[in-house]
């Protein structure tokens, strides 16, 4: 029998300057009796110490930190985990390190404009990953599925107990965002979903959360990003604007956690359906 757990931690909704918010991000510790894996690093300074204090409760050895995806909400934490635990690894996707190597410049100016230069800068770079991660030696699969809010998502799969850790593949409670594809992107992002459906996990840690939620209801998870994106693709083309979308998309999804992701995407879509 498996002894590995899971420990999510989601981090608060936060401001921005320009009167917007940035949705609750989670991050995974997986544990075994003596060794774990931190999946994603939070952003700011007071989030990235939570996760700290956690991996020191574990009692393990932090060996290794695998970041899902090249977007800097779960990344930038990098630098300040590894000063703690200089012997774990930074590991990604080879596509995913690539891409962060690439950006990452770019991400640190856009990243301290965004927050008024409250969110922690990051140096640090992912390895590329070779083969499986384990933890006590089970194993941890590394799956690239696709697109999702960018492309190049991957999930981290556990197959021991029957979880995944999604990243921005799968939200929970919370708007999924949209802006940054279009609808070749949200049709693919199906097809990635589909993807993290055929795993038959019990658990999935979405990679955006409301704190409060459950991991282990599916429709909740699975089921809900599935049914929003094709809820908005049919919107998107029925909108008389973006205005008339956000409130399609409000009245189908009242209780969703930051509505700025939706007014973002709304915006969004209805300029690339008119150009």
């Amino acid at each position: 029998m498996t002894g590995l757990r899971l420990e999510v931690y989601t981090g608060p909704l936060r401001e921005l300057h320009n009167g917007g918010s940035f949705s609750p991000t989670t991050s995974t510790l997986i544990a075994g009796p003596t060794e774990s894996v931190l999946v994603d690093t939070q952003f700011m300074a007071d989030d990235v110490d939570a996760v700290i204090t956690r991996v020191l409760a574990s009692g393990t050895e932090l060996t290794a930190i695998y970041i899902t995806h090249a977007h800097a909400d779960h990344y930038f934490g990098l630098e300040r985990i590894l000063e703690r635990f200089p012997t774990a690894r930074p590991l990604a996707a080879p596509v995913v390190a690539a891409e962060i190597a690439a950006g990452n410049d770019a991400a640190r100016t856009r990243w301290a404009e965004m927050f008024s230069g409250t969110a922690l800068d990051n140096a640090a770079i992912p390895e590329p990953l070779d083969g499986d991660i384990t933890v006590d030696g089970e194993v941890l699969r590394s799956i690239v599925v696709g697109q999702a809010d960018i492309p190049n998502n991957t999930v981290l799969h556990v197959p021991s107990i029957a979880a995944v850790v999604a990243g921005d593949v799968i939200y929970n409670g919370v708007n999924p965002f949209l802006a940054e594809s279009d609808g070749d992107g949200w049709h693919a992002w199906l097809e990635s979903i589909a993807k993290v459906a055929e795993l038959e996990p019990r658990i999935v840690v979405a990679g955006h959360k409301r704190p409060e939620l459950p991991d282990d209801e599916l429709a909740a998870s699975i089921g809900f990003t599935r049914e929003y994106i094709v809820d908005f693709i049919a919107e998107v083309e029925a909108a008389a604007g973006s205005r008339d979308l956000v409130e399609r998309m409000r009245r189908r999804y009242p209780d969703l956690a930051n509505p700025s992701a939706l007014i973002l995407s709304a915006v969004t879509a209805l300029k690339r359906r008119r150009s």
